[in-house]
């Protein structure tokens, strides 16, 4: 009777253990997945050969990256040019401009937080 009884007792006890492991291994997963939910992680960026990656950008809640004020930055354009379309990706904007009939295309990268032209891209026609 006494080794039932402690039987009894010995199952209790690891009943009892095995009712703990489990609510601290839900409780880790709980605090996993709201820590996953919770990180925003870095804001994309595109780096720039020989520049540092700049300024970390701030994210909205759509996650999409929040432009700080930029003032004005100044692009020159030719006489008869046109801006013909735009994108804004990240702090970096991307402008499509060509001359008269189309000719002289090219694209113009702008460093929205550092307020100056990356870089620009000449589409020739010609030259392949």
């Amino acid at each position: 009777m006494r080794v039932v009884k402690a039987l009894v007792v010995f199952m209790g006890v690891l009943i009892v253990i095995g009712i703990g492991l489990v609510a601290y291994g839900l409780s880790l997963d709980k605090n996993a997945k709201e820590a996953e939910s919770t990180d925003t992680g870095q804001a994309p960026s595109v780096p720039i050969a020989g520049l540092d990656n700049g300024p970390q950008v701030a994210t909205g809640f759509s996650g999409a990256p929040v432009i700080p004020d930029f003032g004005d930055i100044t692009i020159d354009v030719a006489p008869g040019e046109v801006l013909v379309a735009y994108s804004v990706q990240g702090t970096q904007a991307i402008l499509h401009i060509e001359g008269p009939d189309g000719l002289g295309a090219r694209l113009v990268i702008v460093s929205l937080t550092d307020k100056k032209v990356l870089g620009r891209i000449i589409l020739n026609a010609d030259g392949q």
